[in-house]
């Protein structure tokens, strides 16, 4: 049985879950994509690497998260397959510019068109909750 990262979410209450603390923000944004049912996890983290949030599969924001240390500083996007024991994610990645300097969004799970979607929201959101 897989484990999920709280979402913080119940019923209809899309955009009840709000907090002025940005990290916070932020996990509520990524929640809100995982629970959407078409990603398995969404992961966000500053141009070093350093994750700001994760929502969705605990061992997908765990993979994630180790490559994001790796690769943050040189990405501008990409897609790939993470593979662990038992397990295959598909990935994609995208640095976007905010307010507070660059961060890199991802999703994990479903279609390569879903994930973008997923990032496209996420960055929009990551750029106002991030606003200078």
């Amino acid at each position: 049985m897989s484990q999920r990262l709280p979402t913080h979410r119940g019923e209809g209450d899309a955009r009840r879950r709000r907090s002025d603390e940005p990290s916070l923000a932020l996990h509520f944004q990524l929640a809100a994509c995982c629970d959407d049912g078409e990603v398995a996890a969404m992961a966000m983290a500053d141009d070093d690497g350093t994750p700001l949030a994760l929502a969705g599969e605990f061992a997908a924001c765990r993979e994630v998260a180790s490559k994001l240390a790796r690769v943050a500083a040189r990405i501008y996007s990409a897609e790939y397959t993470a593979l662990t024991p038992g397990e295959r994610w598909d990935v994609t990645m995208r640095r976007v510019a905010t307010g507070r300097g660059d961060v890199i969004v991802c999703a994990v799970g479903g279609s390569s068109t879903e994930r973008r979607r997923h990032i496209d929201r996420s960055a929009a959101a990551a750029q106002r909750i991030l606003a200078a």
